[in-house]
């Protein structure tokens, strides 16, 4: 089956993660995979590359920052003229921005089926209300909730990333039968456990320091984990801070106000095969999850490698973490405000023996519960359910990618 994978994100952002991780997985199984994905500087013209069998075509485009996502007519034009010739069974349209949208109806247009993907609560009270600007906030907000809501009804099936959205498709009058929802994934063959003390010598962290990790592209709720911090150094005088991830303004506000004392270690952007080093350095991970839309109707990427690095994880009971930590031994979940936060991490790093076996525990659901493999394999039951055999060759390749 040759399959087409539209994506709003410039690539190795945000939702190209699970674009490729499925898109990998789906070659394995026998199949044919184009991800479209916004490239990170181009202004015009598309540029190839490969990834493991998936084909990777990069977009022009010719805004920047937060909005070189999706919401380009430029580059939405030239992807409608790249994918206008060209010949796919399915596509499967990462959540529904002009960029993706379009392109993915042009092809149902044509025959395709089409899929769309839901992984964030974006518009009416989600994401959208985390932006600093109030003027960019009440002008986006129905743009948004418009691209988010309208256009679902004209996909074939859907898929959504959290029982939050899945609630809100239903509501929205989407049938339950042509909903799955396939939660984020552990790259289990890339992050696995690595020596602690081994790569804490490595990248000059002490071997008697009790790390906290935290990590990211979007920091959301870094300020609980950082106050938390604060109140955790009170009690522990070799506590540190390891942040992976884009520059958050927060910690620099902090630093030059002298409140963390040089116990944080910012580690910026770093490449994804030199992640597990970072993350083998940690005690234990914070996931921070406020109880807000933003958070209820999405499942965050960093608990995937949190736990394929086999670590505990301290984080709050909001939306499927909570059912995920109910359900798992991984950790432990704590009231979202400073005081219970830090008293989870410290219970753990005063545990050596617990943490050693929930790092296990935590191991052992990436490679049998969220592994991509396993969840890719969920993704083709889908396709199959909806499309028919007797439009896809999907039956025969089941097992193999299940496996």
């Amino acid at each position: 089956m040759r399959i087409l994978f539209l994506n709003h994100n410039v690539k190795w952002k945000s939702t190209f993660h699970r674009c490729i991780q499925f898109a990998r997985h789906l070659v394995r199984a026998g199949h044919s995979v184009d991800l479209m994905t916004i490239s990170p500087t181009a202004k015009r013209g598309f540029s190839q590359s490969f990834l493991d069998g998936v084909r990777i075509i990069e977009t022009p485009d010719l805004l920047w920052g937060m909005g070189r996502s999706g919401w380009d007519f430029w580059d939405t034009f030239n992807r409608l003229l790249y994918v206008r010739g060209q010949s796919y069974d399915l596509v499967h349209a990462f959540d529904s921005r002009p960029a993706v949208i379009y392109p993915a109806l042009l092809k149902k247009y044509q025959g395709a089926a089409l899929f769309s993907d839901w992984a964030d609560w974006w518009g009416r009270g989600g994401v959208v209300e985390e932006r600093s600007n109030w003027l960019l906030r009440t002008f986006f907000t129905p743009i948004e909730t418009h691209f988010e809501e309208n256009y679902r009804k004209y996909a074939d099936g859907l898929t959504v990333i959290s029982t939050a959205l899945q609630g809100r498709a239903e509501g929205m009058g989407i049938p339950s039968a042509n909903i799955r929802r396939i939660s984020g994934g552990a790259d289990v063959e890339t992050v696995r456990p690595l020596p602690k003390r081994a790569m804490r010598e490595k990248l000059g962290i002490s071997p008697e320091a009790r790390v906290i990790g935290f990590s990211g592209f979007v920091h959301y709720d870094l300020d609980l984990v950082v106050e938390a911090f604060a109140e955790l150094d009170k009690h522990l005088d070799n506590a540190v801070l390891l942040v992976t991830g884009a520059h958050s303004p927060l910690l620099t506000q902090l630093k030059e106000a002298g409140k963390l004392r040089g116990k944080v270690i910012e580690a910026g952007m770093v490449e994804y095969s030199q992640l597990p080093e970072y993350l083998a350095c940690v005690d234990v991970f914070a996931l921070p999850f406020a109880n807000k839309l933003a958070n209820v109707g999405r499942w965050p990427n960093k608990v995937g490698d949190y736990l394929a690095a086999g670590r505990p994880v301290v984080s709050n009971p909001v939306g499927d973490i909570k059912r995920l930590f109910e359900e798992e031994q991984i950790g432990r979940l704590a009231a979202p405000n400073p005081k219970d936060f830090a008293a989870a991490m410290l219970e753990l790093l005063n545990n050596p023996a617990e943490c050693e076996k929930l790092g296990a525990n935590a191991r052992q659901v990436a490679e049998q519960r969220l592994a991509w493999s396993h969840l890719t394999g969920q993704l083709l039951e889908h396709y199959t359910k909806i499309v028919g055999s007797e439009r896809t060759v999907v039956n025969r390749h089941l097992s193999s990618v299940s496996r």
